[in-house]
């Protein structure tokens, strides 16, 4: 069943055309998102325990480069935000953060190196609340997809030290792939909004 992850570059190949042939023009942020995030992922199948730092190491290039793909999003001027726009947000954070800090309990004494899970943790969580700051800045419907970005990531990460550490069965296996599949997907997709996010901006104020 690991098969699957020796044709990832295929995936990030045909994600990255998508984009350039969208918009046509590349983008070398997101080619890098795309590779160093393969290579987390061949890394991992290979032995996360042995290659534990490449990993995480990995993984912080990659989710660094999404957060570098929000700023301009996250220049443009904010609509009035309300008290009961950031109830849901809110709540899908808290969660977030409980998900994350049990995790963090569950597979403290499993990982190699205590510190760096501490610090991607930290760091998973930082981009979860980043990415529903979007939907409440502005409006657009688009950034609907910043809250499919981080829920599959979260997923991804949990799932991915779950079927490692705890359950190697086909099933979480499966969830693991296709969070990773959906994740890509909507990370190319919404950067393929961007531009016309940033052009109907005053329509969402």
């Amino acid at each position: 069943m690991e098969w699957g992850f020796y044709i990832k570059p295929l995936y990030g190949m045909f994600f990255y055309l998508f984009y350039y042939y969208a918009v046509k023009k590349h983008s070398i942020v997101l080619l890098i998102f795309q590779i160093t995030s393969i290579i987390a992922e061949v890394f991992f199948v290979l032995d996360l325990n042995m290659y534990f730092d490449e990993v995480l190491y990995f993984y912080f290039i990659a989710t660094s480069m999404m957060l570098f793909l929000f700023v301009p999003i996250l220049k443009i001027k904010s609509r009035e935000v309300t008290r009961e726009m950031t109830l849901e947000p809110l709540l899908g954070v808290l969660f977030c953060a409980y998900l994350i800090g049990h995790m963090l309990t569950l597979f403290y004494d499993s990982v190699p190196n205590k510190l760096l899970l501490i610090i991607g943790a930290v760091f998973l969580f930082a981009f979860t609340a980043v990415c529903s700051l979007i939907p409440l800045r502005s409006g657009h419907p688009s950034n609907i997809k910043a809250y499919i970005i981080a829920g599959t990531l979260v997923i991804e990460c949990v799932t991915g030290f779950i079927y490692y550490y705890m359950l190697e069965i086909p099933i979480m296996f499966s969830v693991l792939t296709i969070s990773i599949c959906f994740h890509k997907a909507a990370v190319t997709s919404y950067f393929v909004d961007v531009t016309k996010i940033l052009k109907d901006q005053e329509e969402y104020i």
